[in-house]
């Protein structure tokens, strides 16, 4: 099976980054005040938004691409080839993308433990991405 990819430029490399830390930075900022209803489901969100953002940033850092597929486990499968095999960054993504609909779709709310999972999965690949940019 072929992935469908875009190629990214080094500018949209650090375009994708700088997204990946905007939505670390709700996600932090979401847990940090739990006084509104829904602010684990904001945590939870940004947090699966940034680690598509740092796979993205990841794979166009280390590919040259990124995926394009409308879905989104397919990004999983190119993050495995941009890192090295001890790398859990793929494992984290689908973490993060297990619960998406949960998170942004669903009218239920999440848990706090299930938000700060996620918000601990995100941070791991964003982590892997600043490793990567500094490569």
């Amino acid at each position: 099976m072929t992935i469908r990819t875009r190629p990214m430029s080094a500018a949209a490399v650090q375009q994708r980054a700088q997204q990946a830390r905007a939505f670390m930075a709700i996600a932090d900022l979401a847990l940090s005040d739990l006084s509104t209803a829904g602010q684990t489901n904001v945590a939870g969100s940004n947090a699966v938004l940034a680690g598509i953002a740092a796979a993205d940033a990841i794979c166009g850092r280390t590919l040259g691409q990124r995926s394009a597929s409308d879905n989104h486990t397919d990004g999983g499968t190119l993050l495995k080839q941009a890192t090295p095999p001890s790398s859990q960054a793929a494992t984290n993504l689908k973490k993060l993308l297990v619960s998406k609909t949960d998170t942004q779709y669903s009218p239920d709310l999440v848990s706090l433990a299930v938000a700060r999972r996620l918000v601990v999965a995100a941070q791991r690949l964003l982590d892997e991405m600043e490793k990567a940019l500094r490569a």
